[in-house]
Parts: structure tokens; C-alpha cells; sequence
């Protein structure tokens, strides 16, 4: 007989230990109570004692308790600063590479056109130059011909290339 005790009572004792309980919380009682489901909404976050993984991500809107009121703002709060996730880190990491990749093109572009417009303005101060030099310009004609420049022709270039070189190379 006091071996089927011995039995019973081990019996008793290993079914009313929790199992495979992941959860464990406080109730509003003040119990602790063994699942391995999550808690209800209703339990705030500092009355989890053990969860499995990483902390539940819970909305940073209040929710609503039993008795219609707004939850407190500890749980937003924790839902604030709790440690963001591997995946979160993923996708911010990323968005972080992407936007310096943006700014290094944009950057490259702007140093680019840059180059482009000092070239331009080499080339304009040169043609001003060679105006002003009282060297013989020629251009050529639709047909493929060489023609000077006259006078006129001399004095209107080199008005309209100071005016470029005053519009774009200050």
C-alpha cells in the first residue's frame, strides 16, 4: 500500500506541473498561470514572467481593457523600445546602404556636371580668346564651306560669348 501511495502522489505531482508551458503571466488575481498560448491582450507586459523568443511586438495603440477604459501607456511603451526584430534590422540595414548609394550617385553626378560645365567654360574663355586675339575665325557653312568671320559677324560672337561666359562660368 504505501507503494501505490508513493505512486499515486508521483502521479498527481508530474500532471499538475505545466508540460511544455512557454508562457507563464500573472493574472489580475495575481496567479500565475502556465500556457503555451499566449497571454490575453488584457495582460500587460511587465506581468509576462517568461515568454518563448524574442518579446512580442504589441501595438503601440492603447488597447482596451475589460471595463471599456484605455490601457495604460506601459504597453506602448514597451511595444517603443522593445528591440527591433532580424528582420526589422534587415530592412533598415538596407534602407540605410540604399540611401547612401543615392547620395554617392548623386554626388558623382554633381561632381560630373561640374567637370562638364568647367570644360564648357575652358572652351568659351579659349573662343573668347582667339575673338579678342585678332586671330581669323572660320566657320563652316551647311554647304561645307570655310567662311571668315567679318567685323560684324566678330563683334556679335564676341558679345554673345561674354554673355554665356557671364551666365555660366561665375
Amino acid at each position: 500500500m504505501n507503494l501505490a501511495h508513493t505512486l499515486l502522489l508521483a502521479a498527481a505531482l508530474a500532471c499538475s506541473m505545466p508540460a511544455a508551458a512557454q508562457w507563464v503571466w500573472r493574472d489580475a488575481a495575481g496567479k500565475m498561470v502556465f500556457s503555451d498560448q499566449p497571454p490575453p491582450k488584457s495582460v500587460s507586459s511587465r506581468d509576462i514572467v517568461r515568454q518563448p523568443g524574442p518579446a512580442p511586438r504589441r501595438s503601440a495603440a492603447p488597447e482596451a481593457t475589460g471595463d471599456g477604459a484605455a490601457a495604460t501607456g506601459t504597453q506602448a511603451e514597451a511595444a517603443r523600445t522593445a528591440a527591433p526584430t532580424v528582420t526589422e534590422r534587415e530592412i533598415e540595414s538596407r534602407r540605410r546602404q540604399q540611401q547612401l548609394a543615392d547620395a554617392e550617385k548623386k554626388e558623382a553626378d554633381e561632381e560630373s556636371r561640374k567637370a562638364l560645365l568647367a570644360e564648357n567654360c575652358e572652351r568659351l574663355r579659349g573662343y573668347l580668346r582667339a575673338l579678342e586675339g585678332g586671330f581669323r575665325v572660320a566657320r563652316i557653312d551647311a554647304a561645307g564651306q570655310q567662311q571668315f568671320l567679318d567685323d560684324d559677324a566678330r563683334a556679335a560672337d564676341t558679345e554673345r560669348t561674354r554673355a554665356q561666359i557671364e551666365q555660366f562660368c561665375q
